[in-house]
């Protein structure tokens, strides 16, 4: 059985000189902002520090798969919960990273809860998550003020 943990991931971290307005948006929304940097979840949970030298192997096998893609956040959209609602922005265009997520997958099988959800895999960026009353304006007002970021 694999070991599971919470409290480690394998993530799309945008390069850092592009973090500071998605940073600016996740400082005052995001619940998550001091845990986790701006990031595209691949795998989570995933496996314990203790066990990342039997797993690198296979992340290798997975990267040497994949070619460099870069990708586009020029918009926001949203899950919606039982009682509150996820705010993210969309990588665009989103194939690669599926694509990404597959090859993992095909080397880390244990490690699928990423695509399990009832729509399956869904890259996204998460900025904040805000009451289902006031989504729709904050939306609205993320987008207009939002500059494209590659």
């Amino acid at each position: 059985m694999t070991n599971k943990t919470h409290t480690t991931a394998v993530v799309l971290i945008p390069p850092e000189a592009v973090q500071p307005p998605i940073q600016a948006i996740r400082r005052i929304h995001d619940r998550n902002f001091e845990r986790w940097m701006p990031h595209i979840t691949l795998l989570y949970p995933f496996a314990a520090r203790r066990d990342f030298a039997e797993i690198t192997p296979a992340l290798e096998k997975a990267a040497q798969q994949m070619s460099a893609f870069s990708v586009q956040f020029a918009r926001f959209d949203a899950f919606q919960h039982r009682r509150s609602c996820t705010m993210f922005l969309v990588p665009e265009p989103a194939d690669e990273i599926v694509r990404l997520h597959s090859v993992l997958l095909e080397h880390l099988s244990d490690y699928d809860d990423t695509a399990r959800f009832a729509g399956g895999f869904h890259p996204h960026l998460s900025v904040g998550q805000f009451q289902h009353h006031s989504l729709q304006t904050e939306q609205q007002r993320l987008q207009t003020e939002w500059q494209p970021i590659q």
